[in-house]
Parts: structure tokens; sequence; C-alpha cells
């Protein structure tokens, strides 16, 4: 059987390999399909617009083509640093665009080993919850799609690593380029505000209430520079907030929150219909990372209870400042919005597996769940990244009829 201590006690080969194959398999055909998937429609096509100059394309007013829209709704960092994308790229081509969010996902793995190490102080949970992390289906698919959350995963660690090291003016600023990515940055609030009220870390928090608002004017610079004033900035807002806590739509792929740890519902991004083949792209999580995530946060939530550790505060805070304030939301809602959780859920898992790395049948078992983790992640690859499967094949996972394309 594979010695896993072994394994274990070449700790910077490991995160090397870790790397280098989180960044093959998010490059990996990150050009398929050359066309809008999913809400790429959106966040993608109006990164496009900011590239020619399009004034329209801030407005909640403008007129797009059928089968594009504007995207407003959300802060513009993502957008922006597609645009910067294709325009340092000289294309305007599909993986241009999906580039940023590519190397942000591959540095999230990197950072959240970083976090893991500064949270648990061993090598062993670092790299568990790292390799744990770089075989998760939802933020794996996110950070190959053209739209804003593998970017609010990356600045979220980037800002928690800070406030763990107590440099919190940087943790501020990179919250603060969170929130300017996409509203939900601001859960992160929920996380540091009690921990310096507790600590009386007073002064500290003048930080997290000045920095965000000049960060957030200062990503919507090309709004001003192209001729918006304040007063066409505050109806923006005033339009972001009623859709945001308006909208009745609804939607096939939607899910309740309640229902994210357990996977229930992955969102059908695209599908490509061959004669006898059909690829598909789902935003699904690893099945097994999930599940035995889940069961990993309960056990690290006890074990907070027990030994009262500001470190395991964090892990059980992080995962649940990004999910639970959805109980709350009254707008249509996907798996996807359950990403920033993921980072949280993978350092749980890697914590509670390392501890049974002191006996022999703790090391059995976690061969068998890493095995379990990997193999999921293997089954369901095809699926993540628009492979052409047999259709007799596909049958086997999905009761569908996969003669009628549903986009």
């Amino acid at each position: 059987m594979l010695n896993i201590i072994k394994i274990l006690k070449k700790p910077k080969i490991i995160l090397v390999s870790i790397l280098l194959f989180t960044a093959f398999l998010r490059l990996y055909r990150l050009d398929y399909p050359n066309k809008y998937v999913f809400d790429e429609v959106y966040h993608a096509y109006t990164a496009k617009e900011y590239l020619k100059g399009n004034k329209e394309a801030w407005s909640p007013w403008g007129k797009s083509p059928p089968g594009v829209a504007f995207e407003w709704l959300h802060p513009p960092i993502a957008k922006e640093l597609m645009t910067s994308s294709m325009f340092i790229l000289h294309t305007t081509d599909a993986w241009a665009w999906r580039l940023p969010g590519a190397f942000l996902g591959i540095l999230s793995v990197f950072l959240l080993y970083k976090l893991a190490l500064l949270l648990f102080k061993t090598e062993k949970t670092a790299l568990i919850s790292a390799f744990i992390f770089s075989i998760d289906g939802l933020v794996f698919v996110q950070s190959r799609t053209g739209m804003n959350d593998a970017y609010l995963v990356a600045f979220v660690l980037v800002s928690v690593i800070f406030f763990v090291q107590k440099r919190y003016f940087l943790a501020a600023t990179f919250m603060s380029i969170a929130i300017a990515t996409k509203w939900s940055g601001i859960y992160l609030a929920l996380m540091y505000f009690p921990i310096l009220l507790y600590f009386r870390q007073f002064n500290k928090l003048i930080y997290f209430v000045l920095i965000p608002p000049v960060v957030y004017l200062l990503s919507y610079t090309p709004y001003f520079w192209i001729g918006y004033k304040w007063n066409d900035f505050v109806e923006l807002h005033n339009q972001i907030w009623w859709y945001q806590t308006h909208l009745k739509a609804t939607h096939t792929y939607s899910s309740p929150w309640w229902s994210w740890p357990l996977n229930l519902y992955p969102v059908w991004y695209f599908v490509d219909y061959q004669k006898n083949t059909v690829a598909n792209i789902f935003a699904s999580g690893n099945p097994v990372v999930f599940w035995v995530g889940t069961v990993s946060l309960i056990l690290t939530g006890l074990e907070l209870i027990k030994k009262k550790s500001l470190n395991l505060l964090i892990v059980v805070l992080g995962f649940s400042v990004f999910w639970l304030p959805w109980a709350l939301s009254p707008r249509i809602m996907f798996l996807y919005h359950f990403s920033p959780s993921v980072p949280f859920l993978s350092l749980a898992l890697g914590h509670q597996l390392s501890l049974e790395l002191g006996n022999r049948k703790g090391r059995r078992l976690i061969f068998v769940l890493l095995f379990l983790m990997a193999l999921s992640f293997i089954i369901v690859f095809p699926f993540l990244t628009g492979i052409f499967l047999p259709r007799k094949f596909i049958s086997l996972f999905f009761l569908t009829n996969l003669s009628k394309n549903p986009f």
C-alpha cells in the first residue's frame, strides 16, 4: 500500500506537482468552445464591449444584440481583467477572456496551501487541503469560464491570508477588491468584524470601513473616464439594488442554498450535439469532496467548541459567511454562488484527514478517501470540460432526452 507519510516528506516536490497538475487541467482546451458559455453571454460579452469603448456597456439602459446582454449588475473588476487580457493578447477569442480566471484558479490552489500552512502549521495538512481543492469541480469550472466567481475566490483567499498574518491594511484592500468584483465579497466583514471586536482591535476596523469605498470607486474609473457622472453612478446602483432584491425570475438549473453542500443541482453550462457523441459542460462540485467535506466541517465545528481555536474559527466562519447569508436572499440562486465556501470546506477536510495520519488505520482511510475523490474527479472530468462522449455512455449518467437541445 502507498506510504502516504513518505510521500508527504517531500512537500516541495508535491506542491510543485499539484500546481503543475492544476495548471495543465485549467489551461487544457481553454479555447473550447470558442463561443459564449452560460453567463459569458453577459460577462464576457460586456468585457469585449469594454474593449471597444462602448459606453452603453456600462448602462442599465444600454441596447445589446439578441442573445447577449450588457452585464452591469456586478462591479467591473472581473470584466476589466478580461478586457485587459484581450487587449494585451490582441485577440477576442474565448481563451483570451477566460485566461485571467484560469490563472487565478491556479493561483487559488497555491493560496489555499499557504492559508492552510498558516492555520495548521503543518505541510501535510496544507498539501492535502491544496490537493483536495485542486480536484473540486465547481471552482474548476468557474476558473475556466468567463464569469466573476473565480476572481472572487482568489481575492477572498488573499484577503484572509493577510488577515491571519495581521496585515490588516492589505486584508482590507483585497476584501475591497473582492467587493468590487462581486458584492458578496462584503461577507468577509462577517468574519473580520467579530474577531477584531473580540480582540479589541478597534483601531484596525477603520481599514475595513474606509478602504472599500475608495477601491470600489477606483474600480469604476473607466466608467467616469468615458463621461458618466456621479448622478449616473448613483442611479446605476439604485438599479442594481432593485434588480438584486426584486428579481422574481426562475431558471431550470437554480437551486436553494441548503442544497449546495450536497451538490444536488449542477448547472448545465453548454452542450454540443454531434451525430453519435455529445459534449457537455456542467458546473458541479466533486461529489465525494462535497459530501465528506460537509461531515468534516461538522467535525471541525465540534472541535472548535472544544478547543476554542481562532484558526478553526476562521475555517468555520469562512465557510459559513459565504453560505448562510444566501438563506435570506430573495433572488434566484445557483450552485456557483457556493464557490467562495469551497476553499474553506477543503481546509476542513484537509485538517480532519491529517488528524488521522498518526495511525495505520487512519492512513488507510486517508488513502481510500483521496482515491475516491480523485476517481470522482476523473469520472466527471469530461462533463466539466466538454469532452465528446458516446451518447449511450452519457445516458448512463443522465435521465434526459439527448435529442433535444435545451439552449
